[in-house]
């Protein structure tokens, strides 16, 4: 599966002729664009093996972005883009196989809470030791130092 953002096969547009110039930041994107791919396939075998045969790569992008506590679909919502119906699919979803539930805000009775049941936390406890392993790999391909560079590197940048 490959992800393609704009092609770099061309360096003029087919239609208009325009000029279409290289860049090394279209083709970081590209590169890390598929190693995000390749990186969540790899994962998801894992977990497959682990015994979470019904895990799909955007449950599994879905639950990393919720915190290990309390979550709230507005804000979760508001955080990735998506509307609150979207967030309410997406839990029903994972809460139908067992990884996360919802509960009445204590204090907002017209709001849920979302959170991981004990079997979603063992998930993700078992997505972070593959997490852990997959650091060891590229640490043993590529140093410890080039890998905090990288990270240094890709750190949030202004523009």
């Amino acid at each position: 599966m490959e992800i393609r953002i704009l092609s770099t096969d061309l360096t003029t547009s087919p239609q208009g002729g325009f000029e279409l110039v290289e860049s090394r930041s279209l083709n970081l994107i590209r590169q890390l664009a598929d190693f995000q791919t390749r990186m969540v396939i790899w994962l998801i075998a894992g977990l497959h093996k682990d015994g979470f045969t019904k895990l799909t790569a955007k449950q599994l992008t879905f639950m990393g972005e919720l915190d290990c506590g309390v979550n709230h679909a507005s804000e979760l919502a508001r955080r990735l883009g998506v509307s609150r119906q979207a967030i309410h699919k997406s839990v029903k979803d994972l809460s139908s196989v067992g990884w996360l539930e919802t509960t009445n805000h204590p204090e907002f009775g017209n709001q849920k809470i979302i959170q991981f049941t004990i079997e979603g936390e063992r998930l993700m406890s078992h997505a972070r030791q593959h997490f852990a392993e997959l650091d060891q790999i590229l640490e043993s391909r590529f140093g410890k130092d080039d890998l905090d560079g990288l990270s240094a590197v890709l750190a949030p940048v202004e523009f």
